[in-house]
Order: C-alpha cells, then sequence, then structure tokens
C-alpha cells in the first residue's frame, strides 16, 4: 500500500507586507490619526487600529513600502507619545513567513505504512472475573447498593421575615452627607480620591482596599461636611462627568445611614465586611 501523498495548504499573501506592530495606543486613537503619526517617516500604504466592535484593543499596524522605512519607523517612532500615551513599534512578521515558521517548527506526523507479511500482535485476553463475581458475598452487595442509593435532601425551615419592616429599611436609606464613587481604578488612593472633591467641603475620603492584594477595589466614600456640599457635589459631577485614566467614575448617595468613623475605617480595612458596609458593597457590586 503507498503513502498518502501529503498536501500543504497555499500560503497567506499579505496585500503589505512591511508593517510594524504599535502598542499602547490610546482608545481615542483613530486610523487616521495613526496613519498621520508615521506619514513623515515615509509614505504609508495603510494604517489600522485593531478594534472589537466599535472598541479598540489599543494596538494597530502600519504598513510601509519598503523594508528600509520600517526600520526607519521603529528607530524614530518607538517608545514616542501620542495622545498622551508611550506608544511600542516594532517590525511585524508577515503572515505567510510565519505560517511557514510554524509548519517547520512542528512537523506533520504521519502513520507508518504496514509491512508485507508483517502481522498485528493480538492483543492480550481479558482476564475472567465470573468466578470473582460469584464469591462476593450477598452483604458486600447490600453495601454497595446502599453507597449508590440517592441522598435524601434535608429540609430547612424558611427564615420569617422581621416583623418591623420599618426598622429593616431604615437602615438602606440614601446617606445626607456620604456619596458613593465607583469605577475608581485600582491604584487610586485617599488622597488622590480627596483631591477629586477640592473644590467641595468635606471631611474624609476612602479608598476600600482589597485584603488579598493590598489594592484598591475600584471604589470608596467621600464624606462632605453638610448635605448642601453632597447635592452639590452630585448635580455637578452628573452634568460634567469625572474621567480618571480613561474611566468615567460614577457617583451616588451612599445606600445606607451616614456611617460612623468606626463604620468608615472598617470598610476601608482589611477586616470582613459589616453590616453598615454590606449595602454600598452590594452597590459596588451593582
Amino acid at each position: 500500500m503507498s503513502a498518502t501523498p501529503e498536501t500543504t495548504a497555499a500560503p497567506v499573501v499579505d496585500q503589505f507586507p512591511n508593517k510594524v506592530f504599535v502598542g499602547n495606543l490610546s482608545f481615542k486613537t483613530t486610523d487616521g490619526q495613526l496613519k498621520d503619526f508615521f506619514s513623515d517617516v515615509g509614505e504609508v500604504k495603510e494604517a489600522r487600529i485593531i478594534t472589537r466592535g466599535p472598541r479598540s484593543l489599543g494596538y494597530g499596524f502600519v504598513s510601509f513600502a519598503d523594508e528600509d522605512t520600517v526600520n526607519k519607523a521603529v528607530a524614530a517612532k518607538n517608545q514616542q507619545e501620542l495622545d498622551e500615551r508611550t506608544i511600542n513599534v516594532e517590525s511585524a512578521r508577515p503572515m505567510a513567513k510565519a505560517s511557514q515558521e510554524e509548519r517547520t517548527a512542528k512537523p506533520a506526523q504521519r502513520r507508518q505504512p504496514r509491512r508485507n507479511g508483517e502481522r498485528k500482535e493480538p492483543k492480550e485476553p481479558k482476564a475472567r472475573v465470573d468466578a470473582v463475581v460469584e464469591a462476593v458475598k450477598p452483604e458486600a452487595q447490600e453495601g454497595s447498593s446502599r453507597r449508590n442509593a440517592p441522598r435524601r435532601q434535608r429540609r430547612f425551615p424558611k427564615r420569617e421575615k422581621p416583623a418591623d419592616t420599618a426598622e429593616a429599611n431604615a437602615n438602606t436609606k440614601p446617606s445626607e452627607t456620604v456619596v458613593f464613587v465607583g469605577n475608581l481604578p485600582f491604584s487610586t488612593t485617599d488622597e488622590e480620591l480627596s483631591k477629586l472633591f477640592a473644590d467641595f467641603s468635606i471631611s474624609s475620603a476612602h479608598v476600600v482596599i482589597a485584603q488579598r492584594t493590598g489594592r484598591g477595589k475600584g471604589y470608596g466614600f467621600v464624606t462632605f461636611s453638610n448635605n448642601d456640599e453632597q447635592t452639590n457635589a452630585i448635580s455637578k459631577f452628573v452634568a460634567e462627568p469625572i474621567i480618571v485614566n480613561e474611566r468615567v467614575l460614577t457617583i451616588s448617595p451612599a445606600v445606607n445611614e451616614t456611617p460612623t468613623a468606626a463604620a468608615i475605617d472598617a470598610a476601608t480595612s482589611t477586616a470582613p465586611a459589616t453590616a453598615t458596609e454590606s449595602a454600598p458593597e452590594a452597590q459596588a457590586s451593582a
């Protein structure tokens, strides 16, 4: 029997093989801005930012006429600033060359043909187990059936709702002096959070810290001196949202009574969550 000849796929031909990879781009950068940024190096054939739907993924490719222009672009534009971001520029391999290298590194494994007259060795027969089955004791079979039986589900008594619902709801009304600030960068500190509200009279600003990593959880609380300051701050930042590191912050009244100093310290420490901070925690997850 003759071996089946190995078939190889046709190589992928890239229309613009001479290109550079550009990383760490700002999400606001467009294809046109990227092309203009590299236009002083040489003729730009194509500039394309990779997206997922309408959102940029923060990197792209710029194609040139020849390899010499590619080397000039890497030397001139690597570690330069574009839209307030330090970009990374490096030469990109053509798709056809990369595919060829992968096929060379991982050769296809083919089945070796069987020689004439060569017989396949028979497998060893399985041991007979009839005698073993007959020797099993009835007690052992009964115990096995008990282990395989489905477990009964335990029924737990339903928890009774609190009789006084008004008292339970009293702890979840919006605070008159504390605001919840969400979608913060994880590296935000208390001081940086306080500076965001420098135009208002505040008494404290705390970022909630994760116990395992020691970094911020992405939200915090700001306590104002009175209700008027809280209302003015919310009104201002709803009309003019705060953007920190390309993240739009969310600001709303904290969903609980004004916490005491001990409650705020508990919220920013590594101790487990208490009943006072459970409502803001749920607000952050929402």
